[in-house]
């Protein structure tokens, strides 16, 4: 009885934690990123009327409107997953890059699953894999689902109007954050 016991509690104390580890938590934020090449928090430019809200949620209360053609400084920006896109490794890989590090960190195989949370640019991608975050490389580029479009996230940008108001947005409705043209 005492052997049930003990087996039991272990499994209580250890198997969940292990379990969570695998996928990413909901709603995983990035902070900081700009999710496409050349993306560049700086003025940008309303193409569009734009709420902007005290919070990033669209049902907060809204603090000031761009107009269209109004300029705004984008100070920082979340992307947050709120749900990863799978990709299932077809093949081995040597991927998975830290910051500070120039050698993959993982030996993927086939079969292994990886998340995929964000779009970094330049087919580069922040992914998730046995309980932490990695940037991908070559490696993953030709992978199937490597692209993240079964993924569902937004991007939130903080911006600040000329008379020094700061809030949120999600829309994508501005021209001059992509620094490459």
């Amino acid at each position: 009885m005492n052997r049930l016991l003990i087996s039991f509690v272990m499994f209580i104390l250890c198997c969940p934690g292990a379990a969570a580890q695998e996928q990413p938590p909901g709603n995983f934020e990035n902070w900081g990123v700009c999710p496409f090449e050349c993306c560049t928090y700086r003025d940008w430019t309303a193409n569009a009327d734009i709420a902007v809200h005290e919070s990033r949620n669209n049902q907060s209360a809204v603090v000031f409107r761009l107009r269209k053609d109004e300029q705004v400084r984008a100070l920082t920006g979340v992307v947050v997953t709120e749900k990863a896109s799978i990709v299932r490794i077809d093949k081995t890989v040597q991927d998975g890059y830290v910051q500070g590090v120039d050698k993959p960190q993982l030996a993927l195989k086939a079969g292994d699953v990886i998340y995929m949370l964000a779009p970094l640019g330049e087919g580069s991608y922040l992914f998730w894999y046995r309980g932490k975050v990695y940037t991908s490389g070559a490696g993953l580029a030709a992978m199937p689902g490597v692209d993240g479009k079964d993924a569902k996230m937004t991007w939130w940008k903080q911006v600040e109007n000329k008379a020094g108001k700061r809030g949120w947005t999600a829309s994508d409705e501005f021209s001059n954050a992509d620094a490459c043209g």
